[in-house]
């Protein structure tokens, strides 16, 4: 069996050269001329798969590396019997790391009082549900907004669901959809310059999912109305030639990182290998494919507010500051590429292990919730 895949995939060479002839592309790069003879292909956002892709080939499985896929057409794939296999979820909780890391820079840099705050939560799977289970842990009120699973619940779940009017109300909005755009429920500029402008005084976005759920250029003209607006935003809408206008004008600036960890992307790696095992009827392989790696001890002093250390963990302000500073100097594309391989050894917050000794209680609960252990 021939698989073709994106030369930057996690732990790629080592685990599907196992099963099969594997050549490898870089993800941009990849064309039809690759495809040749190849029963699979392995992607990752950056490649669109569609018919101007596949025509012609032999292809029978497609697996994407990632939770989102809108670069995937899957009516195509479906009308010809191709599988296909995504890895949705696989990076809920480094995302979830992000938010509480967006949080943690509004708490010590925009007096953000997080107990006082109602967070609103748009779309309520894998990575908002989580989101809002950890919230809620810490106290905090939640609302969610998720039209499609609101559909498929009966009461009394339906009380866990409020209009997206209801959470273009609260302190914090937090997106968390699929772009989709031609279905009952689109998300493709569901963030609008009427809703963006309802958000109430000294408000903050977080967008991780996908940059065109928000209307970018709405977003830009509400800034330059809105000084009180704090925006924290990863992801754009033609990455990786990113709104250089937004990437100035917002607060927190980074690359698409968000889902970024070696556990989220070990985690896909091994969904991905078990499909296509199962898609060609392979003897199922054992999943020491690749070891997990060990937890990070951190050592030293750290600062007494457990915000600070979530920045210390998380370093989203010196992310931000060289992401907008490539904006000035370099070529856009290649500096986002970059900047997002410079985060391949990024470890979520559960991976990590920090001194108890002298932590207060309130540092231990915040900490505990967000997944770091203590030794």
């Amino acid at each position: 069996m021939k698989i073709v895949a994106d030369t930057n995939l996690y732990g790629v060479q080592t685990t599907f050269e196992r099963i099969g002839e594997l050549v490898l592309v870089p993800g941009r790069e990849l064309n039809k001329s690759h495809l040749k003879d190849a029963e699979a292909l392995l992607v990752r956002s950056i490649t669109r798969v569609d018919a101007d892709l596949l025509e012609a080939s032999s292809i029978k499985f497609v697996g994407t590396f990632t939770s989102g896929a809108d670069h995937i057409d899957n009516t195509y794939l479906e009308n010809k019997g191709i599988a296909f296999a995504d890895a949705k979820g696989s990076n809920a909780n480094a995302v979830v790391d992000y938010c509480f890391a967006a949080l943690a820079y509004c708490i010590k840099m925009k007096s953000l009082v997080l107990e006082d705050c109602k967070v609103g939560i748009v779309g309520g799977g894998h990575v908002g549900g989580l989101f809002a289970e950890k919230l809620r842990r810490l106290n905090v009120e939640v609302l969610i907004c998720d039209p499609p699973l609101q559909d498929s619940v009966t009461e009394p779940a339906l009380e866990k669901y409020c209009p997206i009017e209801a959470i273009m109300q609260c302190d914090v909005v937090s997106l968390h959809v699929p772009l989709t755009k031609d279905n009952e429920h689109a998300t493709y500029g569901l963030l609008n310059f009427e809703r963006l402008s309802a958000l109430p005084q000294s408000a903050l976005l977080i967008n991780t999912c996908r940059g065109s759920v928000v209307d970018e250029n709405a977003l830009v003209e509400l800034l330059d109305q809105r000084p009180d607006l704090t925006c924290i935003v990863d992801v754009w809408e033609n990455e990786p030639v990113t709104n250089s206008a937004l990437v100035q004008r917002v607060d927190i600036a980074t690359p698409h990182i968000a889902g970024y960890s070696m556990e989220a992307k070990r985690t896909a790696m091994v969904r991905i290998f078990e499909q296509i095992q199962k898609k060609f009827g392979l003897p199922v392989q054992s999943q020491t494919i690749c070891e997990k790696d060990k937890e990070v001890k951190i050592t030293g002093n750290l600062k007494e507010d457990p915000w600070a250390i979530v920045l210390e963990l998380f370093p989203l302000c010196s992310l931000s500051e060289k992401f907008k500073e490539s904006h000035k100097h370099e070529n856009i594309a290649d500096a986002f590429d970059q900047l997002r391989r410079n985060m391949v050894g990024r470890r979520e917050f559960n991976e990590i292990m920090l001194p108890g000794t002298n932590l207060t209680e309130m540092q231990r609960v915040v900490l505990q919730v967000l997944g770091v252990k203590f030794y």
